[in-house]
C-alpha cells in the first residue's frame, strides 16, 4: 500500500511539473536558471597575458552570419556543410582544451561567451532543420519542449558543463555584468544578436556596450508605440540583474537608447508589456 501511495504521489508530482511547464510555455516563458555559482570556477589570473585564438569562430561567422537592414543578425544554417561543421567542432575542441581559470577576467569572459554561442550553434545544427531551439531536447524525453540548455554539452577542466552551467552557474555569478544578457545568443529571433565578431578580451568592453545598444535600440528589445512600452521578456525573466523594481526599467534602459527613444524612456511611467519570439534565428533563403 505504501509503495502504491508513493507511486501515486510521484505521478501527481510529475503531472504538476508538466502542468507548470505547460503554463509557462503557453505564456511564452520558460523556467529559467538562477545565478547560483558552481564551485571551483571563481579563480582568474590578472597577470596573465594569454590571448585565446577565436579565429575558427570568426571564420564561421564570416561565412554564415547575415545582418539585415535593421541590424539584426541571422545564421544561414542551411548552407553549413559537413566540412564546416567539422571546423566548428575543432574550434570547440580547442576551447575545451584551455584552462580558463589561468586567464585574466576579460579574456575569460570572452572565452565563455564564444564557447556558449558556438556550442549553441552546434546544438542547432545537430537537429537542423528545426523551427525553434525549444524543440531540441526538453523535459520528459522531449514531450515538453523546454530546449537543450540543461544537457551537458562541453567538458572544461575535466568537468561536463551545460549551457545553463556556463551562463547561470559561471558567468552571471562570477562577473555580475548585466550586459552578458546581450552577448549570449540562444538561437532565437527574440534573442539579442549573435555577434558578427568573436568576443575578445581586448575589445570586451566596447563589444558588450555595442551589444546592449544594438538590442535596446531594436524593436524586439524595446518598443514604444502609441504611448505603450513593450520590452523583451529578457527584462522580465532577469529583472533582478538590471533593476530592483520593474518601474525603474525605462530609466535604466534610457542611457543605451538613441536620443529620441532615450528621452521617451526617461519620461515613461506607464504599464510595461513583454514579448519574445522563439522562432529560429535562421537567415532567409533569399539572403
Amino acid at each position: 500500500m505504501r509503495r502504491l501511495l508513493g507511486i501515486g504521489q510521484g505521478l501527481i508530482g510529475n503531472l504538476r511539473r508538466v502542468l507548470f511547464v505547460s503554463l509557462l510555455l503557453a505564456s511564452g516563458g520558460l523556467p529559467l536558471a538562477q545565478a547560483e555559482a558552481l564551485p571551483g570556477w571563481s579563480a582568474s589570473d590578472e597577470q596573465s597575458t594569454q590571448v585565446v585564438d577565436h579565429a575558427g569562430w570568426q571564420n564561421f561567422l564570416n561565412t554564415f552570419l547575415h545582418t539585415d537592414s535593421a541590424g539584426q543578425t541571422f545564421l544561414d544554417y542551411a548552407r553549413v556543410t559537413p566540412p564546416h561543421r567539422i571546423q566548428l567542432a575543432a574550434y570547440l575542441t580547442e576551447l575545451q582544451a584551455i584552462d580558463p581559470l589561468t586567464l585574466n577576467r576579460a579574456e575569460q569572459q570572452a572565452y565563455w561567451i564564444n564557447l556558449y554561442n558556438a556550442a549553441t550553434v552546434e546544438v542547432v545544427l545537430g537537429d537542423y532543420p528545426v523551427k525553434s531551439i525549444r524543440a531540441i531536447g526538453g523535459a520528459f524525453g522531449g514531450l515538453i519542449p523546454t530546449g537543450p540548455w540543461s544537457a551537458e554539452r562541453v567538458r572544461v577542466n575535466n568537468q561536463m558543463l551545460s549551457l545553463d552551467d556556463i551562463e547561470h552557474g559561471i558567468f552571471r555569478p562570477k562577473f555580475n555584468d548585466f550586459r552578458a544578457h546581450f552577448a549570449f545568443n540562444c538561437g532565437a529571433k527574440g534573442c539579442p544578436n549573435l555577434a558578427a565578431h568573436a568576443f575578445t578580451g581586448l575589445a570586451l568592453e566596447a563589444q558588450l556596450n555595442a551589444a546592449a545598444q544594438a538590442f535596446i535600440n531594436h524593436p524586439r528589445g524595446v518598443r514604444l508605440h502609441d504611448g505603450s512600452l513593450t520590452l523583451s521578456k529578457i527584462f522580465d525573466w532577469y529583472r533582478a540583474d538590471f533593476v530592483a523594481d520593474e518601474q525603474a526599467l525605462p530609466l535604466f534602459l534610457a542611457p543605451f537608447a538613441e536620443p529620441i527613444l532615450g528621452a521617451q524612456l526617461t519620461n515613461y511611467s506607464g504599464r510595461i508589456d513583454y514579448e519574445y519570439d522563439w522562432s529560429l534565428n535562421e537567415a532567409s533563403p533569399l539572403l
